[in-house]
């Protein structure tokens, strides 16, 4: 696995943490209570202020709008909670943790500190934390120089363990920068919001960057475009699944270093106006993480589109907003995508690198419209870059036709469709174009004087084996 890095933008890394399940004899109907808690721990749960309580249920239950709830020593739930509104409950990383810095995001990470579990919070399961203010999981992350370095967990980190529910209604946020691992599951429902490190693996820095845009005055002027500066990248550090229903917002948070400094942005994936996916009313997506193949599955029922989202990001000394509608968007390999019963269409241009799968259910269809390109690459040789930051060789990308689905094809297209009833599953519209559909990818490290290469593709219709 090749070297992790970061970068100004978008897009966390192999998470080590182990699966936790609540401590013996925890449950719903158990008569273990916050006493036993006392008497084990020696300490009080959580705090508000300078005021102590036994369990962190019943901090809850007393916080008001304005204040914060501190977990004060790992806790196990007992019974059901809520974050109220404008209540917010940290789970810290440090001793005398504030929560947010002056930054506006989570602690930056120093060259000596290490990564370490600092405070768990354990919901077990038939618990249920209900989230209408706020929850930081935070952490410490992010590395102080340039090169190839991972800008994920480098310092304290809290941590939950879920085996019972998270349910971020409308208005709540759970903002996600340590880790949440467990069988359990995350719901946002309409209007909440769900935090994630996203970490950019492979980067090559910002001036390798802006030499692939154009320059900095091209960037300046909005004449940016093809290739995007990344290929590599993971939001992964929520292990358990987490449901976003629509109207529910998923959204990474990104740290870079550069020009000796940290940089912060969110960087929308999900969202109903400004985000990669957009759901269509009523549908919902289902996000899982397989921490031993490191391979995300997003799967998608009811409708949607792919789409573009726009962010503000610095590097190389420039600060700006940016759309990823000027890019062909590059989809991670270790990526797969199920759609089910509903219409998908793609409303920007995108390329699944190889080791990416897209299967279509039956009662979905697909749809490139004129205009947009899209390109599952078969294959991927990416050129010698400096030695740590070139894609892995992976399997062909490409797309599973199931039962009745359908694509339908009236842009461009390449790239291999699996048809699992009938050739006949691939519609090409009279001005389609599915031969010579060129992709760029970087040629090299910061080559100045030819700064992309142009990959030709083609489509390849086949049944299923």
């Amino acid at each position: 696995m090749q070297n992790k890095h970061k970068l100004a933008l978008a897009a966390g890394c192999l998470v080590l943490a182990a699966l936790c399940f609540v401590a013996a004899g925890v449950s719903e109907d158990s008569d273990f209570d916050n006493e036993a808690v006392l008497a084990a721990g020696d300490a009080p749960a959580a705090s508000i202020g300078d005021v102590t309580y036994a369990s962190l249920e019943e901090a809850l239950n007393a916080a008001v709008s304005g204040q914060t709830v501190v977990l004060i020593d790992d806790y196990v739930m007992t019974s059901n909670a809520a974050v109220k509104a404008g209540v917010l409950l940290l789970l810290p990383c440090m001793d005398n943790d504030v929560g947010y810095t002056s930054t506006g995001y989570n602690p930056d990470g120093t060259t000596s500190s290490v990564k370490t579990l600092y405070r768990t919070l354990t919901i077990p399961e038939n618990v249920t934390l209900t989230v209408e203010g706020s929850i930081l999981v935070n952490a410490v992350t992010g590395y102080p120089a340039g090169g190839d370095f991972d800008q994920d967990v480098r310092g304290g980190y809290a941590q939950i363990n879920l085996a019972g529910n998270i349910v971020v209604e409308n208005g709540g946020l759970l903002d996600n920068c340590g880790y949440i691992i467990g069988a359990g599951q995350v719901t946002a429902k309409s209007g909440a919001e769900v935090r994630d490190l996203f970490v950019i693996e492979s980067w090559r820095g910002g001036t390798h960057a802006l030499n692939l845009m154009g320059g900095r005055l091209n960037v300046l002027l909005n004449k940016y475009g093809d290739p995007f500066p990344i290929n590599e990248y993971n939001c992964h550090n929520i292990e358990s699944t987490i449901k976003i229903e629509s109207g529910a917002s998923f959204t990474g948070n990104v740290k870079m270093y550069g020009g000796s400094t940290f940089n912060y942005t969110k960087y929308p994936q999900i969202n109903n106006t400004n985000g990669l996916i957009r759901l269509a009313d009523n549908a919902y997506l289902i996000k899982t993480y397989d921490s031993a193949a490191d391979r995300v599955k997003i799967a998608i029922y009811g409708g949607a589109t792919a789409d573009s989202s726009t962010l503000t990001f610095s590097f190389g000394g420039i600060s700006k907003a940016m759309t990823t509608s000027k890019f062909t968007y590059p989809i991670d390999g270790d990526i797969e995508f199920e759609l089910h019963n509903g219409n998908y269409t793609f409303n920007n241009s995108f390329k699944f690198l190889t080791g990416a799968v897209l299967t279509v259910f039956d009662d979905a269809t697909l749809t490139v419209p004129s205009g947009k390109k899209v390109i599952f690459y078969d294959e991927f040789n990416d050129i010698d870059n400096n030695g740590t930051s070139e894609y892995p060789q992976r399997d062909a990308a490409y797309i599973l036709l199931k039962g009745n689905s359908t694509l339908n094809i009236q842009g461009s297209f390449a790239g291999i469709v699996k048809c699992e009833t009938s050739l006949d599953q691939v519609i090409v519209g009279a001005n389609a174009v599915t031969t010579n559909i060129e992709s760029k990818e970087a040629n090299g490290y910061n080559n100045t004087s030819q700064p992309a290469v142009t990959l030709s593709f083609d489509l390849q219709v086949q049944l299923a084996a």
